[in-house]
């Protein structure tokens, strides 16, 4: 069995990203380091579903809002046992790999600042950023946990190219958002307002409530079934 056999086995979504290719960009942001190995392995871990579809009653529910968190903290260590395993993998067959877990931090690498999943991702084609700013894919919406593996395992034959927004003309995570941290612009870098997303969370915490939200997450049509049937009414009601 071949590594990314394997690594098919052990995630729910996966890809491979050429970090040559995009290598002066990657550098000037995050340093050298980040070009050690030339792949990056991408692993998509999905988050628990019954919990996921509870979000919006977490609003008013304490425990559903803490059920959720500790959800999206449990599907991190999920998804870096898979890593682990994969890079034992890795290693196995004489090739070396480092594990760049959730928050995008290692003790193998010198970097500028926290790697970001969801651009090793993006570079794989294994899905988009939306206008949440959240790695989103065809298959789950953005109800995954990302990890990356960088190696020097030859993967070429796996490489894709990166995959164009699917957000297009939707609106559900704009309207949805409690915080107004969203704008119905294409653009990520613009469409999303990380201090307003910051700052209603506190809010909650401040209220004495869990430090969660997730709405945005929830209501995306790729992975609710529910928005998915909403929009597609509504493109026929246009027609």
């Amino acid at each position: 069995m071949n590594i990314m056999e394997y690594v098919q086995q052990l995630s729910d979504v996966c890809g491979v990203a050429d970090l040559y290719h995009d290598r002066d960009e990657l550098i000037k942001t995050y340093g050298d380091d980040i070009c050690k190995y030339q792949y990056a392995i991408v692993i998509g871990h999905k988050m628990n579903e019954d919990i996921i579809e509870k979000i919006p009653l977490s609003y008013q529910d304490d425990e559903i809002a803490k059920e959720y968190l500790d959800e999206y903290y449990n599907s991190h260590q999920r998804a870096k046992k898979i890593a682990i395993k994969i890079a034992d993998k890795i290693k196995q067959q004489n090739h070396n790999a480092i594990i760049l877990d959730v928050a995008g931090d290692t003790d193998e690498l010198n970097l500028k600042i926290p790697f970001s999943n969801k651009a090793s991702a993006h570079i794989a084609g294994v899905g988009w950023i939306g206008k949440n700013n959240l790695l989103t894919t065809c298959e789950f919406g953005p109800r995954l946990t990302w990890v990356t593996i960088l190696t020097d395992t030859p993967l070429a034959d796996y490489v894709k190219n990166e995959m164009k927004s699917q957000c297009g003309d939707c609106q559900l995570c704009v309207n949805a958002c409690p915080g107004d941290a969203i704008k119905n612009l294409d653009d990520p870098k613009l469409s999303y307002d990380p201090v307003k997303c910051g700052d209603y969370i506190m809010s909650r915490r401040d209220e004495g409530h869990p430090v969660a939200c997730g709405m945005c997450l929830y209501i995306c049509p790729y992975g609710n079934k529910k928005s998915a049937k909403i929009l597609e009414n509504k493109k026929k009601n246009l027609k």
